[in-house]
């Protein structure tokens, strides 16, 4: 008997091509026939692993290899966010396959996958399993409105068989999943794999679409993370934001105070120190509406003048009883008791009044800060002041700027100030002929006048110099074209304050020489000065040399624009015979074809015979200037010395004159246009030809 052949054996059990046409009774009832786990899969053996007795026809089986054949040759998985894969056309082509483009997406930047829960498997008439789960990948897309959300799409990997594979599992962290990551330790979500070895990347474009890119096999990105918008890291943007605060504290620091030339003398100020730094967010106390200005004179009893204004011992007096925090004072000396003649005048009890109440001041809890020349003839004032706490800054300006300090103000609880010619003396009280202002319940003005009392106070620290430039912190805070408008007695008024040596003025400060020049040239139609000493040249220069620099500008307002131009000086024992040189050469102008409106006189204070006369008393010490538009108060003398080398400050006011003020039509500018004609037209006005009389007494 013949053996079979084992090749013709194994036939039987395999299936053998055959038309559909011959046996479809066979193949439907297989098809029809059993439970869905017992349904034979019509994929090739490849793809699904099938039983060696499923039987397929002929052209399902060559379906099914090209569909395989199809997918594989595809660049790109099912694409998620155009939904699942239709259906009713399992035969599409490839290049009918929706697409994601940048120009035509209309989803939102953010989108975020995930896994449907698994649908119960069933087959339905006339559709094949294996195409069912070609076309219907377990996925969906859903919009994401919160802007820290990231797209992530996942990496898959197709397991190395094909038999059994395990779904592929994500490489990044996912929020829904409860797959684990095996690199993270975290839950993670399978992501949308396509074929072995490749990955989908998905970011955002400029414009704010989405881009999908296939990742090559074996080159993940990021060690096994896809890329994906970078993360907003917290501490980074902690370091930046303190790198700015600290840039802008700077910027702001240099624009306030400035670049300190002199550092180790600004640290011992106390506006330096740390407790002034609240300051910086504190708000600024604005200048008070309804400020109040009273001159105030000291006529000696010899005189016999009627003034409407208080004396300046009754306004220091009502300034210290209004003290509460601070006072401030800038002085050429402090004499104030009599000790230095070592003689016991009656005259001197007002001064020593004065003193008493200074030396009482600390006890009361109120700071006294003076600043004073140095060297002086005699220190027991300032000493016994600061025995008892006073802060006294001796101001060696011979050494610094080769002049003195020459300046008379006061700055009280930086509310009210004292401008004016009367020094810490006590013959300024009663002996000598002084003029100033008293300016109350204007903290603006007073705070101005703050800072050039700082720039005393830091010269006064051993080792002291005069910076390159001032720290922004002393900047003025009033000047000739930057003036304060305020209210004077009731009346707009435009107030700036004017110092000198320029060495000594801070950014914005007008020079106290550019503040007379200015109120000159300003003049229509008079210019009214009263000094103590008028000489163009430098009269402490040696040798001295000429300086026409007011002179000129007298002659120029008088001569070319007509203002009558009055000039009132002091004549007595220590008047320099070159003065009257000089006031002789101006008045001359006057004369015939000139005709300048010039004229010149001299105001002599009688001694009244006491023996042994006092020195340095008996003199018109007044430094004030009025034009029919402004008014200046000053304490220096007018020569060149005093605007150049020596300390000094002027206080300049325009005002309207108004029926409104308080009194009735009387603004600072009138009342000092008063005094001065009042002097003018006393019989202790004398003629310049007279000078030598009233210098011999």
């Amino acid at each position: 008997m013949r053996r079979k052949d084992p090749a013709r054996r194994e036939s039987r059990d395999t299936p053998l091509r055959r038309s559909s046409r011959l046996q479809p009774e066979k193949v439907e009832p297989e098809v029809r026939s059993g439970d869905a786990d017992k349904q034979v899969s019509r994929e090739p053996p490849s793809l699904k692993g099938s039983r060696s007795n499923d039987i397929l026809q002929p052209r399902e089986s060559i379906k099914a290899h090209r569909k395989q054949v199809h997918l594989s040759e595809d660049d790109s998985p099912p694409d998620p966010l155009r939904g699942p894969l239709p259906q009713s056309e399992p035969e599409a082509r490839k290049d009918d396959r929706p697409t994601v483009s940048e120009s035509e997406s209309p989803l939102s930047p953010f989108v975020r996958l995930r896994r449907l829960a698994a649908p119960p498997e069933e087959e339905t008439p006339g559709r094949r399993k294996g195409e069912e789960e070609l076309q219907k990948p377990n996925l969906d897309w859903e919009v994401v409105k919160d802007e820290r959300a990231r797209l992530r799409v996942l990496e898959t990997r197709r397991p190395q068989s094909m038999k059994g594979a395990p779904p592929a599992e994500e490489v990044t962290p996912s929020l829904q999943s409860p797959v684990e990551n095996k690199a993270l330790g975290r839950p993670a979500r399978a992501g949308i794999g396509s074929r072995a070895g490749w990955g989908l990347r998905m970011e955002k474009t400029a414009s704010s679409m989405l881009r999908a890119e296939v990742l090559p096999a074996g080159k993940p990105s990021r060690k096994g993370i896809l890329v994906s918008p970078q993360r907003f890291r917290p501490l980074t943007a902690l370091c930046f934001l303190l790198f700015l605060l600290v840039m802008g504290f700077a910027c702001w620091f240099v624009w306030k105070h400035g670049i300190p030339g002199a550092w180790t003398g600004l640290m011992g100020y106390g506006q330096w120190k740390l407790s002034s730094f609240p300051s910086l967010w504190s708000e600024t106390e604005e200048c008070s509406n309804q400020c109040r200005v009273v001159l105030a004179e000291s006529l000696p009893a010899n005189l016999h003048l009627k003034s409407p204004n208080p004396s300046i011992y009754q306004a220091w007096v009502d300034l210290l009883a209004e003290a509460h925090s601070s006072v401030e004072i800038a002085a050429f000396y402090f004499t104030l008791r009599d000790s230095d003649l070592h003689v016991q005048d009656p005259s001197s009890q007002q001064g020593k009044a004065v003193f008493e109440a200074l030396r009482g001041l600390p006890a009361r809890g109120v700071k006294l800060s003076i600043a004073v020349n140095s060297p002086q003839l005699s220190e027991n004032d300032t000493d016994d002041l600061a025995r008892h706490g006073a802060d006294v800054r001796y101001v060696n300006m011979k050494r610094l700027t080769g002049g003195v300090v020459h300046t008379k103000f006061w700055v009280v609880d930086q509310k009210h100030v004292y401008i004016g010619s009367a020094n810490m003396d006590w013959r300024s009280l009663t002996q000598v002929k002084e003029l100033g202002a008293v300016i109350y319940n204007c903290s603006c003005l007073a705070a101005d006048l703050h800072r050039i009392f700082a720039i005393y106070h830091l010269l006064g620290e051993e080792g002291a110099s005069v910076p390159a430039s001032w720290p922004g912190g002393l900047t003025a805070e009033s000047s000739l074209r930057h003036p304060l408008k305020l209210q004077l007695n009731g009346t707009d008024a435009e107030v700036y304050l004017s110092s000198s040596p320029p060495a000594l003025c801070s950014k914005g400060r007008t020079s106290d020489l550019t503040a007379i020049l200015s109120t000159i040239k300003d003049a229509e139609d008079f210019v009214y000065i009263a000094v103590m000493d008028y000489e163009p040249q430098c009269s402490f220069c040696k040798p001295k040399r000429f300086w026409p620099v007011i002179d000129d500008a007298l002659r120029t307002a008088a001569c070319e624009r007509g203002v009558n131009v009055r000039l009132l000086l002091s004549c007595w024992r220590h008047s320099r015979p070159s003065m009257f040189v000089f006031l002789e050469s101006l008045s001359v102008l006057s004369r015939e074809p000139l005709g300048c409106p010039i004229e010149v006189k001299l105001f002599a204070v009688p001694s009244g015979g006491e023996q042994p006369p006092i020195p340095y008393a008996h003199v018109s010490h007044n430094k004030y200037m009025v034009t029919d538009r402004l008014a200046y108060i000053g304490t220096s003398n007018w020569s060149e010395d005093y605007f150049v080398n020596t300390t000094g400050v002027g206080l300049v006011v325009s005002q309207r004159d108004s029926a409104s003020a308080h009194p009735p039509g009387f603004t600072l500018r009138q009342q000092l246009e008063e005094v001065f004609l009042r002097d003018w037209i006393s019989a202790h006005a004398k003629p310049l030809s007279r000078h030598r009389e009233c210098a011999k007494v």
